[in-house]
């Protein structure tokens, strides 16, 4: 019981840190992170070609429709390819985006951990929004590693990378991780997602310095094996319930 809950423990960390990493980059406001160009891009490409209007006035389809429905998909193909599916991936798809969302004040108005250069024009304050663009990287790719080592199950698009760098032997994780968001990116810009110069960025350098992060942790993706949310369970109905 009490090794379970220091692995939740460090899979809420985890969680944490790497969604304070995509504050960074969302209210730097340089440009999308790549999967949510696919969502973007999702989301007008229906809206044009389907146009359903609810009856209080709201599209039918809607960035976050969108977001889950790719999430959704992603996480059926992780299972067809294997992946084990745990606590860890509902938790991340559950968690992320309020923790997100506290970090910029959205959550709870007035009170916000980052600087908000949302809505502003594109040159200004440009060095410090680049700076914070690309520090963004190290808590994201941190948090990965702090998360994913609780082998309690990875969100959809991790479990992806990892599902690729098992069958994938010769692919390094990071290079893996550069086509998975590159192909994202070209797929959301091809059906109308926007794109920017923090977009670039994060495409170009989310995968070595993730690469560089598992490295000096000793953390090896093709030797990750995940806790199923059955097995959890035994565990802990194993502890409360000793022979």
């Amino acid at each position: 019981m009490k090794q379970t809950g220091k692995k939740f423990l460090r899979l809420l960390i985890g969680l944490a840190v790497m969604s304070f990493g995509s504050a960074m980059a969302l209210v730097a406001d340089l440009g999308m992170e790549p999967w949510d160009v696919l969502n973007d891009g999702m989301a007008r490409f229906l809206q044009s070609h389907i146009g359903i209007t609810l009856s209080n006035g709201a599209d039918l389809i809607t960035f976050g429709r969108a977001n889950i429905a790719i999430g959704l998909t992603i996480l059926l193909i992780d299972v067809l390819c294997g992946e084990k599916v745990g606590f860890g991936t509902f938790i991340n798809i559950l968690i992320c985006g309020n923790i997100v969302d506290l970090c910029t004040g959205d959550l709870i108005p007035g009170f916000a951990l980052l600087p908000d250069y949302r809505g502003l024009a594109m040159r200004v304050d440009l060095v410090p929004r680049l700076i914070l663009c690309v520090l963004s990287l190290i808590p994201a790719a941190l948090g990965m590693y702090i998360y994913m080592s609780a082998r309690l199950g990875s969100g959809p698009r991790d479990g992806l990378m990892c599902v690729l760098t098992r069958k994938l032997h010769k692919w390094p994780v990071g290079g893996i991780r550069v086509m998975l968001e590159g192909c994202a990116l070209l797929l959301g810009w091809a059906l109308g997602g926007t794109v920017g110069i923090g977009t670039i960025i994060l495409v170009c350098l989310s995968g070595p310095v993730m690469q560089l992060i598992f490295k000096l942790a000793k953390f090896n993706v093709r030797e990750l094996r995940h806790e199923t949310v059955p097995e959890t369970i035994s565990t802990l109905r194993g502890a409360k319930n000793p022979d």
